[in-house]
Protein backbone atom coordinates (compact mmCIF):
# COMPACT_ATOMS: atom_id res chain seq x y z
CA UNK A 1 0.00 0.00 0.00
CA UNK A 2 1.46 3.11 -0.84
CA UNK A 3 0.23 5.41 2.20
CA UNK A 4 -1.18 8.98 2.64
CA UNK A 5 1.36 11.36 3.34
CA UNK A 6 4.32 11.13 5.86
CA UNK A 7 2.50 13.09 8.45
CA UNK A 8 2.00 10.34 11.27
CA UNK A 9 -1.50 9.89 10.03
CA UNK A 10 -0.68 6.68 8.95
CA UNK A 11 -1.11 5.05 12.16
CA UNK A 12 -4.39 5.08 12.68
CA UNK A 13 -7.68 4.83 10.82
CA UNK A 14 -9.09 7.63 8.64
CA UNK A 15 -12.26 8.74 8.97
CA UNK A 16 -13.90 9.70 5.69
CA UNK A 17 -17.96 9.88 4.71
CA UNK A 18 -17.57 8.15 1.45
CA UNK A 19 -15.05 5.56 0.83
CA UNK A 20 -14.71 4.62 -2.89
CA UNK A 21 -12.03 2.23 -4.49
CA UNK A 22 -11.35 3.31 -8.10
CA UNK A 23 -9.64 0.08 -9.93
CA UNK A 24 -7.77 1.96 -12.55
CA UNK A 25 -7.67 5.16 -10.77
CA UNK A 26 -3.82 6.65 -11.44
CA UNK A 27 -4.46 6.98 -15.23
CA UNK A 28 -7.12 7.50 -17.75
CA UNK A 29 -11.17 7.67 -16.86
CA UNK A 30 -10.20 5.61 -13.28
CA UNK A 31 -7.86 9.20 -12.37
CA UNK A 32 -10.14 11.29 -13.95
CA UNK A 33 -13.10 9.87 -11.66
CA UNK A 34 -10.80 10.03 -8.50
CA UNK A 35 -9.89 13.33 -8.85
CA UNK A 36 -13.43 13.99 -9.24
CA UNK A 37 -14.42 12.01 -6.33
CA UNK A 38 -11.69 13.65 -4.22
CA UNK A 39 -12.69 16.90 -5.00
CA UNK A 40 -16.15 15.81 -3.39
CA UNK A 41 -14.37 15.08 -0.29
CA UNK A 42 -15.07 11.25 -0.49
CA UNK A 43 -11.38 8.97 0.65
CA UNK A 44 -10.26 7.66 -2.35
CA UNK A 45 -8.30 4.32 -2.64
CA UNK A 46 -6.57 4.12 -5.82
CA UNK A 47 -6.01 0.56 -7.44
CA UNK A 48 -3.14 0.13 -9.94
CA UNK A 49 -1.57 -3.21 -10.76
CA UNK A 50 1.88 -2.47 -13.17
CA UNK A 51 2.54 1.72 -12.61
CA UNK A 52 3.55 2.00 -9.09
CA UNK A 53 5.28 5.36 -10.32
CA UNK A 54 1.64 6.74 -11.99
CA UNK A 55 -0.19 6.05 -8.57
CA UNK A 56 2.81 7.69 -6.32
CA UNK A 57 2.40 10.65 -8.17
CA UNK A 58 -1.40 10.64 -8.47
CA UNK A 59 -1.75 10.06 -4.77
CA UNK A 60 0.89 13.00 -4.01
CA UNK A 61 -1.02 15.06 -6.99
CA UNK A 62 -4.57 14.09 -4.43
CA UNK A 63 -2.89 14.83 -1.40
CA UNK A 64 -1.12 18.55 -2.21
CA UNK A 65 -4.74 19.37 -2.84
CA UNK A 66 -6.26 18.03 -0.10
CA UNK A 67 -7.34 15.03 -0.94
CA UNK A 68 -7.52 11.93 1.72
CA UNK A 69 -5.66 9.10 -0.69
CA UNK A 70 -3.94 5.40 -0.88
CA UNK A 71 -2.64 3.24 -3.33
CA UNK A 72 -2.90 -0.31 -3.25
CA UNK A 73 -1.71 -2.85 -5.76
CA UNK A 74 -4.40 -5.33 -6.82
CA UNK A 75 -5.37 -7.71 -9.48
CA UNK A 76 -8.55 -7.25 -9.69
CA UNK A 77 -8.66 -10.55 -11.22
CA UNK A 78 -7.11 -12.41 -8.53
CA UNK A 79 -8.85 -13.45 -5.47
CA UNK A 80 -5.65 -12.98 -2.59
CA UNK A 81 -5.80 -9.72 -4.37
CA UNK A 82 -9.27 -8.45 -4.21
CA UNK A 83 -9.52 -9.55 -0.49
CA UNK A 84 -6.26 -7.70 0.51
CA UNK A 85 -7.75 -4.98 -1.01
CA UNK A 86 -10.83 -4.64 0.87
CA UNK A 87 -8.77 -5.61 4.17
CA UNK A 88 -6.35 -2.31 3.33
CA UNK A 89 -9.18 -0.14 2.57
CA UNK A 90 -11.01 -1.30 5.57
CA UNK A 91 -7.96 -0.98 7.66
CA UNK A 92 -7.48 2.78 5.99
CA UNK A 93 -10.80 3.78 6.01
CA UNK A 94 -12.62 1.60 8.20
CA UNK A 95 -15.10 0.72 5.53
CA UNK A 96 -16.41 0.60 2.07
CA UNK A 97 -19.13 2.93 0.12
CA UNK A 98 -18.33 2.53 -3.46
CA UNK A 99 -16.32 0.45 -6.06
CA UNK A 100 -16.07 1.84 -9.39
CA UNK A 101 -14.28 -0.55 -11.80
CA UNK A 102 -12.30 1.50 -14.67
CA UNK A 103 -9.33 -0.81 -14.94
CA UNK A 104 -9.72 -3.74 -18.27
CA UNK A 105 -10.30 -7.29 -17.14
CA UNK A 106 -13.47 -9.34 -15.18
CA UNK A 107 -15.05 -7.43 -12.25
CA UNK A 108 -16.72 -10.82 -10.89
CA UNK A 109 -14.05 -11.16 -8.26
CA UNK A 110 -14.18 -7.62 -7.21
CA UNK A 111 -18.01 -7.19 -7.11
CA UNK A 112 -18.28 -10.92 -5.35
CA UNK A 113 -15.93 -9.33 -2.44
CA UNK A 114 -17.79 -6.00 -2.44
CA UNK A 115 -21.30 -8.16 -1.86
CA UNK A 116 -19.71 -8.44 1.39
CA UNK A 117 -17.46 -5.70 1.88
CA UNK A 118 -19.17 -2.51 0.70
CA UNK A 119 -21.56 -0.83 3.51
CA UNK A 120 -25.33 -1.42 3.29
CA UNK A 121 -26.71 1.24 0.74
CA UNK A 122 -23.49 1.29 -0.77
CA UNK A 123 -22.78 1.69 -4.61
CA UNK A 124 -20.82 0.01 -7.35
CA UNK A 125 -20.08 0.98 -11.06
CA UNK A 126 -17.79 -0.34 -13.69
CA UNK A 127 -17.15 0.88 -17.25
CA UNK A 128 -17.37 -2.27 -18.78
CA UNK A 129 -20.67 -3.77 -20.43
CA UNK A 130 -19.34 -7.18 -20.38
CA UNK A 131 -19.17 -7.15 -16.54
CA UNK A 132 -21.88 -9.79 -14.98
CA UNK A 133 -23.23 -10.08 -11.51
CA UNK A 134 -24.23 -13.41 -10.98
CA UNK A 135 -27.27 -14.33 -9.56
CA UNK A 136 -26.27 -15.05 -5.77
CA UNK A 137 -24.00 -12.36 -5.58
CA UNK A 138 -26.69 -9.90 -7.04
CA UNK A 139 -28.75 -11.34 -4.67
CA UNK A 140 -26.41 -10.28 -2.08
CA UNK A 141 -26.10 -6.54 -3.02
CA UNK A 142 -29.81 -6.34 -3.39
CA UNK A 143 -30.49 -7.89 0.35
CA UNK A 144 -27.82 -5.03 1.84
CA UNK A 145 -29.32 -2.16 -1.01
CA UNK A 146 -26.42 -1.58 -2.91
CA UNK A 147 -26.66 0.06 -6.32
CA UNK A 148 -25.38 -1.99 -9.23
CA UNK A 149 -24.92 -0.04 -12.62
CA UNK A 150 -23.03 -0.14 -15.89
CA UNK A 151 -21.98 3.25 -17.43
CA UNK A 152 -19.88 4.61 -20.09
CA UNK A 153 -17.03 6.76 -18.98
CA UNK A 154 -18.74 9.62 -19.19
CA UNK A 155 -21.45 8.91 -17.14
CA UNK A 156 -20.07 7.41 -14.12
CA UNK A 157 -19.93 10.12 -12.07
CA UNK A 158 -23.60 11.15 -13.10
CA UNK A 159 -24.47 7.58 -11.94
CA UNK A 160 -22.40 8.28 -8.71
CA UNK A 161 -24.15 12.01 -8.48
CA UNK A 162 -27.34 10.59 -8.36
CA UNK A 163 -26.27 7.48 -5.88
CA UNK A 164 -25.05 10.24 -3.60
CA UNK A 165 -28.08 12.56 -3.58
CA UNK A 166 -30.53 9.75 -2.94
CA UNK A 167 -28.52 8.18 -0.44
CA UNK A 168 -26.42 10.15 1.52
CA UNK A 169 -28.71 13.85 1.47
Amino acid sequence: MIRNGGDGRNAQVLHADVVAIVTGGSSGTGREVARALTSWGWAIVIVYLEHQRAAEATVDEFLAAGGNVVAVRADPADDLDVRRLFAETTAAFAGVDVVVHTASGSASLLYEQAARHVRARGAIVSVSAADRVTPGVARQMHERGISVGRAPPGDVLPFLERWRRHTIA
